[in-house]
């Protein structure tokens, strides 16, 4: 049953003229879409909790009701959700429509009221007054609030409970089977890394073909796409490993919850995905080698599609294997797979061409003879999960490295085997840096932390590793003051940009913070309040339809704005005008009919998160001027 169902909802998304049954499958907003994204997807520290539709870079579809119901809240930001609606069906189902561009009349109605009555850009209402909505009704129009392009984003909740709304008659839009791109095997301390060529020949390489005490663990590279040409890498519904008709290990994502959101780091390893697609599905459970075995690797996706591998256990596969470090990686210490590995390939790089030193409080590591250790000749020229090399030598607490001339340090320790806190204080230039992370979860390798001291764009900066560690409280790391001598941002991984931590806090000896990640983390003094770009005519879908609006670019460093509040807007005679921010590209949206006639102006002014606030006089163009 469920295979004809992923057929025939595959058959409906490729076909333009389909009619769909008024009684069976639910199409959001009211036309084709293609998913993409998919439920259970990586987000970082948490799973995607809903379904992504492409509207082709599109606004203002109507998204329309699943059933009878009522809106039971509504919230307007410029982060996260942006504009969103929270439906209740009759079957007490939650439906959540996000980053919509406007909403209904009635509610739109009664948002605006709010707004203007509050004088706040963002708002939240529960329950709001305004009639029930019948099946197809129109409860909002897409758009892009919040984060990203123009898309619907569609949850379905029981509860606290979110489930994969692809499986309740819901059409999604997916046409390919997903991609198997790579496979690890986890054997002791060591990794053997098989790409997507040898795995579609079978062949799966294990670190140690001769060892049969320390059991295999397996990680799977998939990604799933809805349609050509390959656009947004998608997650999927299930992974199965197998031997014969036994079950190794099997997961499967049909249900979320909100409390056990950071389980992803127990799934989806990390690893640095900028620049090549896909997540690291993580089986957890213990596989004992045996010779001549062949296993089974099958994953599935939304709409049940399959793609399998028989593969055997070998010594050595021949073909590419993943890459493991991204674009934005220093490739001497980097995060692959959870881990910390350090970078022992530069030992023959023309250009990095690297010289490892190991010591240990302060004195050199010493090789069986007595001598300094020489990491270019005692490991492999390849990377090395450090903790392979602290399982071999304990003491060692520093790595120093002499690379073109200059000289750098990577401060490192062992987690103990047992802990579930862990607290760890180093020095740079004889400042403390303390770190500490609580509820730590079992894995079975050597868990390790790093630090290093870097610059990026000229804003002084540590990085940690490894990131993606596996706990399920915080870390919170504290700095000398006199090391940051200004407040504390965080590097995002992929846009390289630097963020505000809005929970920090200062004394006269220290600056700290504490997250449920690990970041690098930067010192920026910013006194620069954020400019305003030149004003231009264009429209845009308010509640539905194209309307004319005022668009002004938002000039501001790394402290962002925090939210709508700290952007207000007002003129003679007009307390309150709606200003929307737009999150991405960082502009001001003001609709034309708000704003005081052509040639008059209004007052703006915008505060970022680290306290920069300036006021500007805006003068509102004639419509003549619209290019």
């Amino acid at each position: 049953m469920k295979k004809w169902k992923g057929i025939f909802l595959g058959t409906l998304a490729i076909s333009a003229g389909v009619l769909f049954a008024a009684d069976s499958i639910y199409v959001p907003f009211g036309k084709l879409g293609y998913l993409s994204s998919s439920f259970g997807e990586n987000r970082g520290t948490r799973y995607h909790a809903g379904i992504d539709y492409s509207t082709e870079m599109k606004e203002g579809f109507p998204s329309i009701a699943p059933e009878d119901g009522k809106i039971v809240q509504v919230k307007v930001s410029p982060y996260a959700y942006g504009k969103v609606v929270y439906f209740e069906d009759k079957l007490g189902r939650t439906w959540v429509f996000a980053h919509q561009s406007g909403f209904s009349k009635h509610l739109d109605s009664l948002i605006r009221y709010t707004q203007k009555k509050t004088k706040k850009n963002d708002v939240s209402l529960v329950n709001p007054k305004i009639p029930a909505f019948h099946k197809g009704d129109t409860i909002s129009y897409t758009g892009s609030s919040g984060i990203g392009n123009p898309h619907l984003h569609l949850e379905l909740r029981f509860g606290e409970h979110l489930v994969n709304a692809c499986h309740h008659n819901v059409l999604c839009g997916d046409t390919l089977d997903p991609l198997i791109l790579g496979a690890a095997v986890f054997q002791g301390e060591d990794v053997a890394l098989t790409g997507e060529e040898d795995l579609k020949n079978g062949c799966i390489e294990v670190p140690d073909i001769r060892n049969r005490e320390d059991s295999l663990r397996f990680t799977f590279k998939i990604a799933d796409y809805s349609r050509e040409p390959l656009d947004n890498p998608m997650s999927v519904r299930r992974v199965t490993l197998k031997k014969g008709n036994e079950t190794i290990g099997e997961i499967i994502k049909d249900t979320l919850h909100f409390s056990s959101m950071l389980q992803i780091r127990e799934e989806l390893l990390w690893a640095e995905e900028a620049d090549t697609a896909g997540d690291w599905h993580y089986i957890p459970n213990p596989y004992k080698l045996n010779p001549g075995d062949t296993l089974t690797f099958e994953t599935e996706d939304m709409n049940y599609r399959i793609s399998k591998r028989k593969l055997i256990l070998a010594e050595k596969c021949n073909g590419p294997k993943p890459r493991m470090r991204g674009n934005f990686q220093n490739p001497e210490m980097f995060s692959f797979l959870s881990r910390t590995w350090i970078g022992l390939d530069l030992c023959k790089s023309d250009s990095l061409k690297t010289n490892f030193r190991f010591f240990g409080k302060g004195m050199p590591v010493l090789d069986s003879e007595g001598k300094e250790l020489n990491p270019c000749e005692a490991f492999p020229i390849e990377p090395q999960p450090l903790g392979k090399i602290l399982a071999l030598y304990p003491n060692l607490d520093e790595i120093r490295l002499e690379q073109n001339g200059k000289a750098d340090t990577i401060r490192v320790t062992e987690i103990p085997a047992d802990a579930k806190d862990f607290s760890w204080e180093t020095t740079f230039s004889s400042k403390k840096i303390s770190q500490s992370v609580t509820k730590l979860a079992d894995v079975p390798w050597t868990r390790t932390f790093a630090v290093r001291k870097f610059a990026n764009d000229s804003v002084p900066a540590y990085e940690f590793h490894p990131k993606g560690l596996h706990f399920w409280g915080a870390w919170t790391v504290s700095f000398d003051a006199k090391l940051a001598n200004a407040p504390l941002y965080y590097l995002g991984e992929t846009t390289r940009l630097w963020f505000y931590f809005s929970k920090q806090k200062k004394t006269k000896q220290t600056r700290f913070t504490s997250m449920n990640e690990l970041r690098d983390i930067g010192f920026i003094e910013d006194r620069t309040a954020p400019e305003l770009g030149d004003v231009r005519l264009d429209s845009a879908v308010i509640a539905g339809k194209m309307s004319p609006v005022l668009r002004i670019p938002v000039i501001e460093k790394e402290s962002g704005i925090e939210n709508g509040n700290a952007i207000k807007a007002s003129a003679k005679g007009m307390p309150y005008i709606y200003a929307e921010y737009d999150s991405e590209p960082k502009e001001l949206v003001f609709i034309l009919s708000d704003l005081p006639p052509a040639g008059q102006k209004f007052q703006v002014r915008i505060r970022d998160e680290a306290g920069n606030a300036k006021t500007f006089q805006i003068k509102v163009p004639s419509a003549s001027k619209a290019e």
